[in-house]
Order: structure tokens, then C-alpha cells, then sequence
């Protein structure tokens, strides 16, 4: 089975303009594409929500991103079958903005993980079939403005404990397991021992492969008891 997991997407400025003018094959030229529709699943990291006119910005550190629906079109003309949502900017613009994005990817028929109405729902596994196989994909973030509660909307937190139990379930359904996170330090390309601990302990929990974006940089990978573990993928788009 051969999976493709990209970094952050989140489109602003000329590439924004192009998006929304639909000129998509400027953006991801056919050679990516190619690459891209070569897998039997592929993932990007959708980290801007889809807004509206109306829409509210929540109260936050940092920017609130946005974009708008052509970028899930984009996102599907460059052939990616879904998308991961658990990252630090998914509520940006609240309960809408997450709502929009869940509506307009769907609509496409792409597959979406790592987010949900409440923190039950959030930490759903996705299972996908390929050939007699089941790849089982499960997402989530660090604790910034995203995350969700027991009874509120958001992205699916990262608590060793909580993937623990979800690799657990996972392995009883599925022939690989991939783990999907976003988090770790900014512009830093070496993994923390708290990140290596805890995907290191994802492996020992029975992960086949475990994937980290949001640097916006690379941040190295290993091998660890000969499953691949990337520490910081850089941004794709």
C-alpha cells in the first residue's frame, strides 16, 4: 500500500488569488499531481477553514486563518483523496468555519479525520480499504485554540493516552496503522525529546508509521524498531 501525507496548506497571497480564480494547474503542476494520484491514499494538512461572509474570527494568540471553497477544489484537482484537519488553526473562525470545511471537502468526496462535533467524535478512526487491506489513519494536534471538549466542536487533542486506546482499537481492525499529528516547535528542525518520547511510544503501541507536521521547515525523521517516524514534514503549500 503506497500512502502520500503532505504538510500545511494554507493558501494566502498570489496563491490565494490564483486559487480562488480557479487556475489550479499554476498551482500544483502536473508533475505533482501525478505524484500525488500515483498512491492509493494520499493527505494533506488543511490548515486554513473555509470561511464566509459573516463568519467571526475567535479570540486567540497569533493569526486567523482562512480561505475559501476553491481551495478544497484545489486540493482535489491535485489529486489528494483527503485531508487531516487536526491542527492549531481549524477553529479559527469557530464552530462555523469547521462546520464550512467539513461541508465543502465532503461534498468533493474527500475523506476527512482528526476533527468532530465533541472529543468523542474528534478521535474517530478512519479506516480505508485497498486491495484486501485496511489502512487505519488517526490525527491529532497539540493543545492551542483548536481543540475540542466533551461537548464542543474542534480538532482531536494529542494525549499519549488517548492514542494509546486508539492504536489499540485500530490494530484490531486494521493491517497498517498510520499516525498522523501536528505540533512541535516552530522553525526548529530537530525533533524534542518529548516528541521523540511520545512517538517513539505511538511505535511501541503498535503504529506503523508516524507523521508530524507545523514547523513549517523539515524536521528530520528515523527509523525506529524499523518503523519510519518524520518529524516535521515543512509546509506544502
Amino acid at each position: 500500500m503506497k500512502v502520500i501525507i503532505t504538510g500545511d496548506f494554507a493558501p494566502k497571497a498570489r496563491l490565494a488569488k490564483q486559487i480562488v480564480e480557479k487556475n489550479f494547474s499554476e498551482v500544483f503542476p502536473d508533475s505533482l499531481c501525478e505524484v500525488i494520484k500515483s498512491s492509493d491514499f494520499s493527505f494533506v494538512n488543511f490548515e486554513s477553514p473555509i470561511v464566509e461572509e459573516g463568519y467571526k474570527p475567535i479570540t486567540k494568540c497569533g493569526p486567523n486563518l482562512h480561505c475559501t471553497p476553491e481551495a478544497a477544489e484545489a486540493v482535489k484537482y491535485a489529486g489528494f483523496a483527503g485531508v487531516t484537519l487536526a491542527n492549531n488553526h481549524i477553529l479559527d473562525f469557530g464552530t462555523e468555519g469547521l462546520h464550512k470545511t467539513v461541508e465543502c471537502c465532503k461534498a468533493l468526496g474527500l475523506y476527512i479525520v482528526g476533527i468532530g462535533d465533541n472529543l468523542k467524535d474528534a478521535g474517530k478512526i478512519l479506516y480505508l480499504e485497498k486491495d484486501e487491506k485496511t489502512l487505519a489513519v488517526i490525527n491529532c494536534c497539540e493543545h492551542e485554540f483548536s481543540i475540542a471538549t466533551e461537548t464542543d466542536a474542534g480538532a482531536n487533542p494529542l494525549s499519549p493516552v488517548r492514542q494509546f486506546y486508539a492504536i489499540q482499537e485500530a490494530r484490531k481492525k486494521a493491517d497498517y496503522i498510520l499516525v498522523v499529528v501536528h505540533g512541535g516547535h516552530e522553525h526548529y528542525q530537530l525533533p524534542s525529546p518529548r516528541m521523540q518520547e511520545a512517538y517513539r511510544f505511538f511505535v511501541d503501541a503498535g503504529a506503523d508509521v508516524v507523521v508530524n507536521h507545523h514547523q513549517h521547515c523539515y524536521s528530520g525523521y528515523e527509523v525506529y524498531d524499523g518503523k519510519p517516524i518524520f518529524y516535521g514534514l515543512g509546509n506544502f503549500c
